[in-house]
């Protein structure tokens, strides 16, 4: 059950990342996509990313990735969402995948490569929204939906 999640959390991640353009992002669309969706505390933001209905923080922190992901496994318990996979990698990174009712969640934990800390990005989609339909079986989701938007990094 665990690697279920995995094809879909990837291109959740790739279409946010492989469709980036140059523009303006939408702070209104990044905070309806991550509505109630806590991040690590004394994180630093890197970056942020928007389309039509999804949104997409990559941060960073001093502290470890499995210090990381454990916060956050606790977190969403604690906040009513379904933790539906939580799978290490074969590189290290650590992917979490939740639901709270129709809202979907895509955390990816990493190392962070000649430094100490971890970089993490929380990608989320506006609940009831095209893109918030990768919820359930990984076969209901192609990629096509967010990756045809245009996304604005920043």
């Amino acid at each position: 059950m665990r690697q279920r999640f995995l094809p879909m959390f990837l291109l959740a991640g790739l279409a946010l990342v492989g469709c980036q353009r140059r523009g303006q992002v939408s702070p209104q669309i990044v905070a309806k996509s991550l509505k109630g969706v806590l991040v690590y505390p004394r994180s630093v933001l890197v970056s942020m990313a928007s389309g039509d209905s999804a949104g997409q923080l990559t941060l960073s922190s001093q502290d470890a990735p499995d210090s990381v992901a454990s916060w956050f496994r606790n977190s969403l318990a604690l906040n009513n969402w379904t933790l539906q996979s939580d799978a290490r990698q074969t590189d290290g990174s650590i992917l979490i995948y939740a639901e709270r009712g129709t809202q979907p969640l895509w955390i990816s934990i990493q190392d962070v490569a000649g430094a100490r800390g971890t970089s993490y990005t929380v990608t989320g989609a506006i609940a009831g929204s095209a893109d918030s339909t990768a919820r359930g079986d990984s076969t209901q989701r192609s990629g096509s939906s967010m990756s045809s938007k245009r996304i604005h990094r920043r």
